[in-house]
């Protein structure tokens, strides 16, 4: 088992994912942003989906090593409500791929 400290400790991966992973739900929820929120609950709304993101992160890094961040995942897990529809691609990032892929997200890259 890992001991605790290790877990807590800060992950400098794991925060650069967050951070990334924010960006896109932010940008994925911009229309919604201006529709029914203020910039001022945007901005207390940014660091909860930061902070959220970062520890599911963190947590499933060390989940086979820690009964605790263990724990925490499957618990997690078993609150995702059935109703709840399988996620799918983003537009902005299927179109993104087929632009710079020509179309073929297999082919690599010229130069």
């Amino acid at each position: 088992m890992t001991k605790p400290t290790q877990i807590l400790k800060s992950s400098k991966n794991s925060q650069e994912n967050a951070m990334f992973l924010a960006m896109v739900v932010r940008n994925a929820m911009e229309v919604f942003h201006h529709r029914h929120l203020s910039d001022e609950q945007m901005k207390e709304l940014n660091p909860i989906i930061r902070n959220a993101i970062y520890t599911g992160l963190q947590a499933l890094r060390h989940y086979f090593r820690s009964e605790g961040a263990r724990s925490f995942v499957n618990f997690q897990k078993k609150l995702i409500p059935n109703y709840w529809e399988q996620p799918e691609l983003l537009t902005d990032f299927v179109k993104t791929v087929k632009m710079m892929n020509g179309g073929n997200e297999n082919k690599p890259k010229k130069g």
